[in-house]
């Protein structure tokens, strides 16, 4: 058995509502399950599955940028809000 990590960017889902179906600065979802599914055939062997929308945010830590990125991401979404 196989345990795969799908890590989802911000993506044009109702899961939070409708409101974020349609926003533009969410990823949308068929090119979010395109771009996994290509991972998934293009290596076979991965255990963690990364579109490149999302990596900044998965790598951010290690990079030293976590604080940032959350203080970017967070306000871009208040600033929407209003």
């Amino acid at each position: 058995m196989q345990v795969l990590e799908i890590i989802p960017p911000y993506v044009q889902t109702e899961l939070l509502g409708s409101q974020q179906a349609a926003d533009p600065r969410a990823m949308p979802l068929r090119d979010f399950i395109d771009e996994t599914m290509n991972i998934l055939k293009t290596s076979p062997d991965a255990v963690e599955i990364c579109v490149e929308r999302v990596k900044p945010l998965r790598f951010s830590e290690v990079n030293g940028g976590y604080d940032t990125f959350f203080k970017n991401f967070n306000d871009s979404l208040t600033a929407a809000a209003h």
